[in-house]
């Protein structure tokens, strides 16, 4: 079966579904592949900053997530010196503009649900990518998919991954270690926690809380 779209995203994590309700937003329609059989709603909370959640208000899907989530207040300790710092992060001049978590599943099926029905094509994962020459314009991307489904796109937009076939087909080099690593856990209250305030201890080139 061979496919003809203007503009393909690879990738329907945050980043991928993201970029096509901003394309939507401006008239161009995307087709999103999306490698796994549904969403992949799974992992931990993600804290959004004041940019993240301006970007979001730039989609007009802030005011969503937000009837979930509160604030964060709290404070962070200094466990070398013991010193503790109080933090306030509730703004006033815009319900947004402060720090909140928000579930990975909950942002997803917001941003999944203002988009066309069709739009995320589930179970197709990239095999290979060519390019193809035009006799007039630029060249376009064939995406061969396992299922051997051919897709021929103007654009191709690589949301999946580092290592993934797009990254791949642009030749961009291998992800680099930081040095930096971290270890994040989800718990679920049924009956809520009760807890307003988020605690941080830090030392020397390391953060808990």
């Amino acid at each position: 079966m061979e496919i003809v779209e203007a503009v393909v995203i690879a990738g329907a994590g945050i980043a991928g579904l993201a970029t096509a309700l901003a394309l939507k937003g401006v008239g161009v329609l995307a087709l999103v592949l999306e490698r796994s059989y549904g969403l992949r709603a799974t992992g931990a909370a993600l804290t959004l900053f004041p940019n993240a959640w301006l970007a979001l208000d730039a989609l007009y899907v802030s005011h969503k997530p937000t009837s979930k989530t509160n604030p964060m207040m709290g404070s962070v300790t200094n466990v070398r010196t013991g010193l503790i710092q109080d933090i306030s992060l509730s703004g006033t001049e815009w319900l947004n503009a402060v720090p909140r978590s928000v579930h990975r599943k909950v942002l997803l099926e917001t941003l999944a649900n203002e988009l066309p029905k069709d739009t995320i094509r589930f179970s197709s994962k990239l095999a290979t990518i060519e390019s193809q020459a035009q006799e007039a314009g630029s060249p376009i991307a064939i995406i061969h998919l396992e299922d051997k489904t051919v897709i021929k796109a103007k654009v191709l937009i690589g949301c999946d991954e580092v290592h993934a076939v797009v990254a791949h087909w642009l030749g961009i080099a291998p992800a680099v270690h930081s040095g930096r690593s971290a270890v994040r856990g989800f718990s679920v209250f049924p009956q809520g926690h009760g807890m307003q305030e988020v605690q941080q201890f830090v030392d020397l080139g390391k953060r808990v809380g």
